[in-house]
């Protein structure tokens, strides 16, 4: 009920991190991004040799790549420190 607001102002990194390690963002990143590589094949083999889009692959895609960014800068943040 005290606490102070800066506490509970705190960025979304420093909360990711307070729960996990550092080393554990980076090996959850090492599938996220594999899994977007095997999607990206996928999605193009889809359009270049069947002619259509399966929209589900692109926005598993978008969801991927989009946390796989937030937390590739979290780390490269963190380890420029």
């Amino acid at each position: 009920m005290f606490e102070s607001f800066e506490f509970l102002n705190r960025g979304w990194d420093i909360r990711i991190l307070e729960g996990q390690s550092l080393r554990s963002v980076f090996l959850w990143l090492l599938p996220v991004i594999f899994l977007l590589g095997g999607e990206t094949f996928v999605a193009i083999y889809q359009i270049f040799r069947l002619h259509r889009i399966d929209w589900a692959i692109v926005m598993s895609m978008l969801v991927l790549g989009l946390s796989a960014f937030r937390y590739t800068r979290l780390i490269y943040r963190r380890l420029g420190n």
